[in-house]
């Protein structure tokens, strides 16, 4: 594994170390380089082949999880739905095993979606009946096609995600809407826990966005940042659990093991770790609303639009 020696969100050489982190899938370390220039921060070393890093079971959670899952995709698209207005086209890049399309769909929108994992891409086709490509935005028609289009905790995870915003750029129409959601490295949360960070999640988050990084690389895509939404339900009390353990020392991110299934043994550190999540969670829903306010949300609900329309 080689370390780039360019930001991986705007390209610049000026960058320092910020901190060093670990897989808590693999156990392998990584560092975290800030840049200078755009704010924004990256992984490093970046692996060669990532598929070591994206287990089977990645995005495999029991029923229940499941089911809270799909709820709030449902609440999230409903809320797009009221905001955008009527539905067209939509397009979700990474959509996994399609949820968020599915629920999209029952508010009416014609949609599609794109998937890296050829098996999540199989299960959205065949058991939920969506259209789904196996592949990235390359197999799809270059062309002003999308209402609506969402990356929903995909950015971060992308070589080049310039380029992608680029592509996303062509592809979205003159009053359409690109919806991003990404964690935000100028969070309390992240302030407040560093390195064992729940949203951090290295390698996987090869890249760690601010509000104005964000708005810069949209810039120079022909993009503009119309709104920034910090709140996040589904993301910020539970983060802010995960980093409370994480950083209490227990094993890195137990809760998503125990969510997939991959570590189904009462042991003392799990049982420990049951017992004192509810309170860590009222804490985080303590936390959460008061970051929203102070805009320094976990995550971050960025709404983008052209920044001028086409030339005829």
């Amino acid at each position: 594994m080689d370390a780039p020696d360019r930001c991986l969100i705007c390209q610049s050489s000026d960058t320092a170390p910020l901190l060093n982190a670990r897989d808590h899938l693999t156990g392998d370390d990584f560092q975290v380089f800030v840049c200078k220039q755009c704010g924004g921060a990256f992984t490093t070393p970046m692996p060669e082949n990532l598929e070591r890093y994206y287990p089977p079971s990645y995005r495999d959670y029991r029923p229940w999880s499941r089911r809270i899952f799909e709820f709030m995709y449902r609440l999230q698209t409903r809320r797009w739905s009221r905001n955008i207005g009527a539905p067209g086209f939509a397009l979700e890049i990474g959509c996994g095993h399609g949820w968020m399309l599915n629920a999209l769909r029952s508010h009416g929108w014609r949609v599609c979606g794109t998937e890296r994992n050829p098996a999540s891409a199989r299960f959205a086709t065949k058991e939920l009946h969506l259209p789904v490509v196996a592949g990235d935005l390359s197999a799809l028609h270059a062309a002003p096609t999308f209402d609506l289009m969402i990356m929903h905790h995909v950015l971060e995870h992308l070589p080049d995600p310039q380029e992608m915003l680029r592509q996303c750029a062509e592809r979205l129409k003159d009053s359409g809407m690109l919806i991003v959601a990404v964690p935000n490295r100028a969070s309390w949360q992240f302030r407040a826990s560093g390195a064992r960070w729940f949203h951090l999640d290295v390698p996987r988050h090869l890249s760690h966005f601010t509000p104005p990084c964000l708005e810069r690389i949209c810039a120079s895509a022909g993009l503009r940042v119309a709104r920034i939404r910090y709140a996040s339900l589904d993301q910020d009390p539970f983060g802010w659990m995960v980093s409370f353990l994480n950083c209490m020392g227990f094993p890195q991110t137990r809760w998503l093991h125990w969510l997939a299934g991959r570590d189904r043994e009462l042991s003392y550190k799990n049982v420990a770790m049951l017992v004192l999540s509810p309170f860590l969670l009222f804490a985080g829903f303590l936390l959460a609303p008061a970051s929203w306010i102070a805009r320094a949300g976990a995550c971050m609900e960025v709404h983008i639009v052209r920044a001028a329309p086409r030339a005829e």
